[in-house]
């Protein structure tokens, strides 16, 4: 999921509120899935149909060991566990990195900065687990963080009191992240080696939000966002290794807020109007042609998404007012929509990966846990 620190502006009141949800952090069920096709906009690619994996849909959490803990971004770590953020839910104080087992067992590991708190999650390149941090005390720099599957930690500070979001390994073996900047106006891509070195690339449009960030098929570098501050403007942009920059603005009045490199070579993203309603999965090409696929309920808000190995794209997804079960989504490459309700009202999923055992593996903000779809 990709979603970006609460200290800029952003398109709505919904959003600022997640996204601040976000930063201060994304028992056994039966649950039934309901399906629906989404009408494609044209110009899209047209995606081969892919076997789905047939799931009895059930839900499984893990508790974390402490309360008022807010779980955010997660990915399966090279060592065969899952690894995730986590939070305090009130306050400046440091965060965690969490790992947890296939079976259930978690372990901690605390950030060396104070009033630090992770974000975006991934598996470099390297073996280790890379992370982004943000500084909440007013005049710290927020870094980048390396945790080994043993659990030592580097930290990376970065020059411009910039705050890191979303996280990806680039095509060239380093670490690419998005990056916000002073006053909220100019933000960054920011590139760091494994060994440590800091490249920050300045967009050449002021007034410019970044949020997700991933790798295409093409080769290039792809982000989302938003550009200006009264009258915002989703766009999703394309960075090529060379540095050329293309943008391609979504439908009129709408955003993202993340993004990720789907199974059939294009890219996928969720995506709202300017009031946090009518939310969409969307789908653009490496050529810049858009499709949409509006998800059943319009008032859920759709947060992570992920590619997994079935060849279908899964995402989290709760309702506006948190009345109503969260969901955990699954799109084939035509478009067509399941949904499985998790356990408990009032849950709110956020970050989604594919485990190493073949499930589906989630974090849950506002519940104090980990969740497991097999």
């Amino acid at each position: 999921m990709a979603m970006h620190p609460s200290t800029r502006r952003s398109p709505s009141r919904y959003l600022l509120m997640l996204v601040s949800l976000l930063t201060l952090v994304g028992i056994l069920g039966g649950c039934g899935a309901s399906s629906t096709a989404g009408p494609s906009h044209p110009g899209g690619s047209t995606p081969t149909s892919t076997p789905t994996r047939e799931l009895k849909g059930t839900i499984s959490e893990f508790p974390l060991p402490a309360p008022n803990l807010y779980p955010g971004g997660i990915t399966a770590g090279p060592d065969g566990n899952l690894w995730f953020t986590e939070n305090v839910s009130n306050g400046c104080q440091s965060g965690k990195i969490g790992r947890i087992t296939p079976a259930g067992k978690i372990s901690e590991f605390p950030l060396p900065t104070p009033q630090t708190q992770p974000f975006g999650f991934i598996t470099g390149p390297d073996g280790n687990l890379w992370f982004t941090e943000s500084a909440c005390a007013k005049g710290q720099s927020g870094k980048i963080g390396r945790i080994t599957p043993s659990g030592t930690i580097s930290e990376f500070s970065l020059s411009s009191n910039g705050n890191p979001g979303d996280i990806t390994t680039g095509p060239d073996h380093a670490i690419w992240f998005t990056e916000s900047g002073n006053n909220n106006q100019n933000d960054k891509i920011g590139r760091i080696t494994t060994a440590g070195a800091i490249s920050e690339f300045p967009l050449p449009a002021p007034q410019t939000h970044l949020y997700g960030i991933t790798t295409g098929s093409d080769g290039n570098l792809w982000f989302i966002g938003f550009t200006g501050n009264n009258v915002p403007k989703g766009v999703i942009w394309r960075i090529t290794p060379a540095g050329k920059i293309s943008a391609f603005p979504l439908s009129p009045g709408y955003y993202s807020f993340g993004i990720t490199s789907g199974p059939d070579g294009n890219l996928w993203y969720p995506e709202a109007d300017l009031d946090g309603f009518n939310n969409k999965i969307g789908r653009i090409t490496p050529a810049g042609k858009i499709s949409e696929f509006p998800v059943p309920n319009r008032l859920s808000s759709v947060n992570g998404i992920i590619a997994e190995s079935d060849g279908n794209l899964w995402f989290t997804e709760d309702e506006l007012n948190h009345s109503q079960n969260g969901k955990i989504g699954r799109i084939t490459p035509m478009g067509k929509i399941s949904e499985f309700p998790l356990p408990n009202p009032h849950t709110v999923p956020g970050g989604i990966t594919s485990g190493p055992d073949g499930k589906i593996w989630f974090t849950e903000m506002n519940s104090n846990k980990i969740g497991r779809l097999s």
